[in-house]
């Protein structure tokens, strides 16, 4: 899938990460969990629903340090974490014997209308061995991968960011949490009618601005059943299955601020006792995107130094778009301003060279990569 043709190096990641007591061990059943969660009103839980209050905006806050509040009890890194936890949820574990899934996706636009449905498939035997694709009206591609490299068949462009979430939310549910810097975590209970979820939030570091996220699973046991992600995206698990061992949610829909943003449908879920090797051969009229330069690829962002404008503009309010090339190591080695008033070009060039991304690696090698931010004083 194209989330693993970018998983970012878990060596970035330098979290501490507080334990939370649950039954880390316990498979999930080979039934739906006897209730739903669905991101509503809450008024509407009942014996057999968990509606959890849509997100619809945050506020940010800086922490900062408290001189005598206790240390944060570490207990291993975030890494560790995402490592015990897909060992349960997911399809992101080694261990696993090779397996085929197929899932069917509506993406909905800000106004709530179905955009776009289409038919996500992959076909996995190894990290450097699995057929992937996309088929709709927005994208029709193949990824082959293999020992020499990542091959790719049909629409040369590289997934946007909703239909990068097709895959991940089920296969790699903790993609996003690989992705955070210097926070701790804190478990607690929440209580939705009836229903309690135990619940890892996590909380930034001093100095750092907060975050929301968090994961909460079934009372005392360690099936995923809703996440808080990036911005104001929400999740919701149900249909619960076991699969080698494996909890998988065969229906999960995503909301953003409250709106439908995605539905996707497992329809099909099987280990696979034998692979064809003929299967991830690509075909000659592939290309192998190995050793190239990167274009319209997300790159999460390490360091972001805010801009010193001028004092001419500090009154003012406007953007400025740059073009930056980012560096396989994740440095910014390019930056060329190509809309906003002209007079904060220099400030904002001076400042895009300074930001650093994590290195986006393509079959674990990292990539040049062309892409776009924005800087803005409000």
């Amino acid at each position: 899938m194209p989330i693993r043709a970018q998983v970012l190096s878990s060596a970035l990641v330098l979290c501490s990460i507080v334990h939370t007591a649950r039954a880390q061990d316990t498979p999930a059943a080979n039934t739906q969990s006897n209730f739903r969660v669905v991101v509503a009103d809450p008024a509407k839980s009942t014996d057999n629903l968990i509606s959890v209050p849509p997100e619809t905006s945050w506020t940010m806050s800086i922490a900062m340090t408290d001189n005598n509040a206790p240390a944060p009890r570490e207990t291993g890194t975030l890494a560790a974490w995402i490592q015990k936890e897909s060992a349960i949820n997911g399809l992101q574990s080694t261990g696993l014997h090779p397996w085929r899934i197929v899932i069917e996706y509506d993406q909905f636009d800000g106004d709530g209308d179905n955009f776009n449905s289409g038919v996500f498939e992959e076909l996995w035997a190894g990290p450097r061995k699995y057929k992937l694709s996309y088929k709709s009206n927005d994208l029709n591609q193949t990824d082959y991968a293999t020992e020499d490299g990542l091959f790719r068949l049909g629409d040369q462009r590289w997934p946007k960011r909703g239909e990068m979430q097709v895959p991940s939310e089920i296969v790699d549910p903790f993609s996003f949490a690989a992705t955070l810097q210097d926070v701790h975590s804190k478990g607690i209970e929440r209580a939705f009618g009836v229903h309690t979820l135990d619940c890892v939030v996590f909380e930034s570091g001093p100095g750092k601005i907060s975050t929301p996220t968090q994961y909460c699973f079934e009372h005392d046991g360690a099936t995923l059943r809703y996440t808080r992600g990036f911005g104001w995206f929400q999740t919701t698990y149900n249909d619960i299955v076991s699969f080698e061992g494996r909890s998988i949610a065969r229906e999960v829909e995503v909301t953003d601020g409250g709106k439908p943003y995605l539905k996707l449908r497992v329809k099909a879920i099987e280990e696979l006792p034998q692979v064809d090797a003929k299967e991830f051969e690509p075909p000659s009229d592939a290309i192998n995107l190995q050793g190239r330069r990167l274009f319209g690829v997300l790159m999460k962002p390490v360091r972001q130094p805010f801009p010193q404008w001028q004092s001419s503009l500090r009154g003012q309010h406007f953007s400025v778009t740059i073009e930056v090339v980012v560096g396989k190591d994740g440095h910014v080695i390019g930056a060329h301003a190509v809309s906003g008033p002209s007079e904060a070009f220099k400030d904002a060039e001076n400042t895009a060279r300074k930001w650093t991304f994590q290195p986006y690696l393509v079959l674990g090698e990292p990539a040049e990569v062309e892409t776009k931010i924005i800087l803005s004083n409000n």
